[in-house]
């Protein structure tokens, strides 16, 4: 039986889960319930409550009863909880945010495994609001604790689940550029994307920002509050759409539940414009990117270039069977956090290590190098080395080169030469 294709949008207020569907090739979302007829049953709470003398914990709305009731003690926001490697103590034990974090997941991916009756997970992919190395870190690690294999879940933020999603849409809904609005209570974030054309492979473009504009969406709560709130969104939406040929605009976040208070901004995105609202956006993009992962092909013949993923391409000019050739080590519109390179080289006199990195666009590369003066002097092509790159940000390149010898005559030295770039 195939396993569960599974995106999952992690955030500090609300979590959703889409599973992908290899009959329809569509995401759909899973709530705790089995027929949610309401999109809000989908947005399941991310705090989690340990009962007063017992060992179980609860999640979601459950665990806010329990907690309102005094029937436990409740801990919530845990994706900023595990930004600031925060803890709690209950009951005399102290828990880690990220063994919260990974009780509260583990019960998420119940969800799906119960629906279905499918135990196996063949590809998981999380999505965060915002890159960050400690909160993807704690995901990768808390998925290995539950018994997944590493290679089968990715890490994206918002970003780039808008863009896959976006990208895994009928091209007619992306022919201009794309935008989004996402309200939620902490704030208001926009999204755009656009495919350049007429380069080989296409550029798809997306970028995030999060507007002054926000609000509580306690403000919804009155007649009154919600036109000022609609008077804001629309004077946010005439400022960022204005000079902008848009074909499509998504509306999403726990502030769009009820589409229609927001008459004026909605009378300004609709002019000439296709308008779609749902709550599970960014889950359904990172569940078509855990389908895509799992395909020999990919469905996504682009450059993809945004938050957190690489804009230029990192090469090495090597000579291979007698013909000097460019050695791709990190294609642009990669991952950051994914992308890492391992190559062992003859060194044929030369006394360092060269790169060329190549911005999106066509610009002049730009050279780097890596003096080898701590290594041991040998002659022409008796020494060898391993060349490890890696990321520590969409600018940020980390590269080792470790002195491997030449065989028996020429021992390793053991020594390693570290140089941090900002490309």
């Amino acid at each position: 039986m195939p396993g569960l294709i599974l995106g999952i949008d992690v955030c500090d207020d609300y979590t959703q889960i889409s599973l992908f569907d290899r009959e329809s090739c569509d995401a759909q979302a899973v709530g705790l319930k089995e027929k949610e007829e309401n999109e809000e049953k989908f947005l399941i709470p991310t705090m989690v409550c340990k009962k007063k003398g017992e060992a179980g914990w609860l999640i979601g709305e459950e665990a806010y009863r329990a907690a309102l009731f005094g029937e436990g003690s409740m801990v919530d926001k845990l994706v900023k909880l595990v930004e600031r490697d925060g803890t709690a103590t209950i009951e005399g034990t102290m828990y880690t945010a990220a063994e919260m974090l990974g009780t509260f997941l583990d019960q998420i991916l119940d969800i799906p495994k119960k629906r279905t009756g499918c135990e196996q997970i063949d590809s998981l992919v999380f999505t965060i609001r915002e890159a960050s190395v400690k909160v993807m870190d704690a995901l990768m690690e808390i998925a290995e604790k539950l018994g997944m294999e590493r290679e089968k879940v990715h890490v994206l933020n918002h970003t780039e689940a808008f863009l896959f999603f976006v990208l895994s849409q009928k091209a007619d809904i992306w022919t201009h550029q794309v935008c989004a609005f996402d309200l939620v209570d902490h704030g208001l974030h926009y999204y755009e994307m656009s495919v350049i054309r007429g380069r080989k492979p296409q550029v798809a473009e997306a970028a995030h920002e999060a507007l002054e504009e926000g609000f509580s969406l306690e403000l919804l709560e009155t007649p009154a509050g919600e036109k000022l709130a609609d008077r804001i969104l629309t004077a946010c939406a005439s400022r960022m759409l204005s000079k902008k040929v848009v074909s499509t605009v998504f509306l999403t976040g726990k502030g769009f539940e009820n589409p229609r208070w927001p008459e004026e901004f909605l009378h300004l995105v609709c002019q000439k414009r296709r308008v779609f609202g749902g709550q599970n956006l960014f889950s359904r993009g990172a569940a078509f990117v855990a389908f895509d992962y799992m395909q020999q092909n990919t469905a996504y013949p682009f450059i993809c270039i945004c938050e957190g993923r690489i804009r230029s391409q990192v090469s090495m000019e090597v000579q291979y069977e007698g013909r000097k050739r460019q050695l791709i080590l990190a294609p642009a519109g990669s991952s950051w956090y994914e992308t890492r390179a391992s190559v062992t080289l003859a060194l044929d006199g030369t006394d360092s290590v060269d790169f060329q990195v190549t911005p999106l666009g066509g610009t002049s590369p730009s050279r780097y190098s890596i003096p080898l003066d701590e290594f041991p002097k040998r002659p022409p092509k008796a020494a060898k080395v391993e060349v490890i790159l890696a990321f520590t940000g969409e600018r940020g390149m980390t590269v080792r080169v470790i002195d491997k010898g030449f065989g028996e005559m020429y021992p390793s030295s053991g020594k390693m030469i570290r140089k941090d770039f900002y490309i």
